[in-house]
């Protein structure tokens, strides 16, 4: 019973999650920008500095205040997820690389919720948009 319970839960949490993107992505229709996401009360914001991914970390209680260095060679690269609302409060940190998302932390490592979820999986769809579009200008 309890695995046909989380069948079902994981069954429910996948449906929520496609409805979620799918309204992200028909909202984001038209932006050639990844980077001008928004969807669910998000929005993405690039760090203004190394200082600012500290300051990132020390406020959520993670590590991404020691990536600063492998940002500035171009190693990775760490966006923050924000509240419409609280644009310059930090939410949730991304980490993006070798065109995929690696990871996506909040406060003390937590994991993301649904909305956080869809929202960078459609930075992900967008930015495999934006690459397709970038390598079929070049041929």
């Amino acid at each position: 019973e309890k695995k046909r319970q989380e069948e079902e839960r994981i069954k429910r949490e996948a449906e929520v999650m496609k409805k979620l993107l799918e309204e992200m992505l028909k909202e984001n229709a038209g932006i050639d920008n990844a980077f001008l996401i928004k969807g669910k009360g998000l929005i993405l914001r690039v760090p203004r500095d190394a200082q600012e991914i500290k300051n990132e970390g020390a406020a959520l209680h993670h590590c991404v205040g020691t990536y600063v260095d492998r940002v500035a060679k171009g190693q990775t690269h760490i966006f923050f997820v924000r509240r419409v609302e609280e644009p310059d409060t930090p939410y949730f940190t991304m980490e993006y690389n070798n065109d995929r998302v690696i990871q996506c932390r909040g406060s003390h490592n937590c994991g993301m919720p649904p909305s956080v979820k869809a929202f960078v999986n459609a930075f992900e769809t967008m930015m495999k948009g934006c690459k397709e579009r970038e390598r079929k200008k070049v041929v």
